[in-house]
């Protein structure tokens, strides 16, 4: 089930991510409400120069629905600890290895919410 959705976010990134991208590194900050998350989207191409990209909303939306349901995954399944739900993470992707890493943030990491349309 959590492998299923951590694929799903890679997927989407995979997919939106610019054809010369051989890494991807996205943040996700989700607000305490969790009604609105903030990101950030980089990737690396095969010289290893660091650029931003923006995903349509429509992936950006499945982003921010994706984790919500592993955030709801970790605190059906009481893998918070007692301790509270992170905040966000950080997700790498090696697309040319295909490998996904997420690195849960307990504190805030990205500046202010501001709108991302």
């Amino acid at each position: 089930m959590i492998d299923d959705l951590y694929n799903r976010i890679g997927q989407i990134l995979v997919m939106s991510c610019p054809d010369d991208a051989v890494k991807i590194v996205t943040g996700i900050q989700i607000s305490e409400e969790n009604d609105v998350a903030a990101y950030f989207f980089n990737y690396f191409d095969n010289k290893n120069n660091k650029k931003e990209f923006k995903p349509v909303s429509k992936a950006r939306d499945d982003i921010f629905q994706t984790m919500l349901e592993i955030k709801k995954y970790f605190i059906d399944n009481n893998l918070t600890n007692g301790e509270p739900i992170w905040a966000g993470c950080i997700v790498e992707i090696d697309i040319k290895n295909s490998k996904i890493d997420f690195e849960f943030k307990y504190e805030r990491f990205i500046g202010l919410f501001e709108d991302d349309d």
